[in-house]
């Protein structure tokens, strides 16, 4: 049964990623595909944050009267106003923090969101603002909580998915995005698609809009970008982020031909590209919206399900112990994951209980 499981969840993954090709042609694929295909994965797009994406291929296909996608034109028309409401409030966050002497990196999110061909193609529910780890206390007091929940600001000290580069080189390769009237600071074009990779690769995959970011970064590189800087670093995550790629090539046709990590990129391990098919057609929860382990110390009702939920999958557990994207078995990955954060769990249960006291 668990077999018969996993090829229907391919199955309705590879429909998604279907779905979702084509970057070349402006979010417009070329392809057969019927309306009941589309209908059977809309609610996965839809959960997945990718129904806005999707009803802008819907309209071009002339299928934009079939009620069964009346959700997805929704989500286009509530994105799009969200996006316009959230590119005001950036340009008020900025503002507000440089009063107060401070300036962020802004990355995911809308710094890449700007790249899609619509406002709200790409919704995003907060702000991650990126900051010197020694200046992460004085930007909790500019902000105090109530600015973090009224912006809904995810403040970061330091950025962990690139501190092997000092936040210093990070600042200085940013650049400035002019917004209206107020200028936004981003990540340099280099170290905002590492970030991208290697955030995307530790959530193990589970949104397909995250492999659309990619696709999307890849398609707006600059002329100048530098890859022997974006190989740079750490070489076992240069080579995560480099198979990142390589699931956008091999999932959603983004283009790498000349690029030099094309070899790499066409040449992933044979368990990769099943591995996200599989999370994408079986619409696994993402670790930002599951609810806390720590809430079934007092009632343990739920608890084993929540542990499968949080099995996770060849990518994330790679990531996880710091292993390689080879063609090893992931097994002793998974397990060697799932025992690591066991340990970190059981540690933190003396200060959850006296929390919750």
């Amino acid at each position: 049964m668990s077999g018969l499981n996993d090829s229907i969840e391919i199955a309705h993954g590879r429909l998604i990623a279907n779905v979702l090709t084509a970057w070349e042609d402006n979010f417009l694929p070329k392809l057969s595909l019927s309306v009941e295909d589309l209908a059977e994965v809309a609610p996965l797009l839809l959960n997945s944050g990718a129904g806005a994406l999707v009803w802008r291929w819907i309209k071009r296909s002339g299928w934009h009267d079939v009620k069964a996608f009346a959700e997805l034109q929704q989500a286009y028309r509530l994105h799009t106003l969200q996006a316009a409401i959230k590119k005001i409030e950036i340009g008020q966050v900025f503002s507000f923090l440089r009063s107060h002497g401070l300036e962020p990196l802004i990355g995911k999110g809308w710094a890449i969101a700007r790249h899609y061909p619509e406002p709200g193609l790409r919704p995003y529910g907060d702000f991650d603002l990126y900051v010197r780890p020694e200046e992460h206390t004085a930007f909790l007091a500019a902000l105090g909580d109530s600015a973090l929940r009224e912006w809904n600001i995810d403040l970061h000290r330091g950025a962990a998915e690139l501190d092997d580069r000092g936040f210093d080189e990070l600042y200085a390769r940013s650049q400035l995005i002019q917004l209206g009237e107020v200028e936004v600071r981003s990540f340099g074009p280099e170290d905002h698609l590492r970030l991208l990779c290697l955030h995307m690769l530790r959530e193990g995959v589970l949104r397909p809009l995250w492999l659309c970011d990619i696709a999307v970064a890849l398609s707006s590189l600059p002329s100048d970008f530098d890859w022997e800087y974006f190989q740079s670093g750490d070489k076992r995550r240069a080579d995560w982020a480099v198979c990142a790629i390589g699931l956008a090539h091999q999932i959603l046709g983004a283009d790498v031909d000349g690029l030099p990590v094309a070899q790499r990129a066409k040449h992933l391990p044979a368990w990769m590209v099943p591995s996200v098919l599989k999370e994408w057609g079986g619409g696994r929860i993402t670790n930002g919206r599951r609810q806390p382990m720590q809430t079934y110390l007092q009632n343990p009702s739920g608890a084993l399900q929540a542990l499968r939920l949080r099995w996770p999958n060849p990518i994330e557990a790679t990531v996880s112990v710091r292993g390689p994207f080879n063609q090893w078995p992931r097994l002793p990955f998974q397990i060697g994951a799932c025992v690591a954060r066991t340990i970190r769990f059981i540690r933190q249960i003396p200060k959850l209980r006296l929390t919750s006291l």
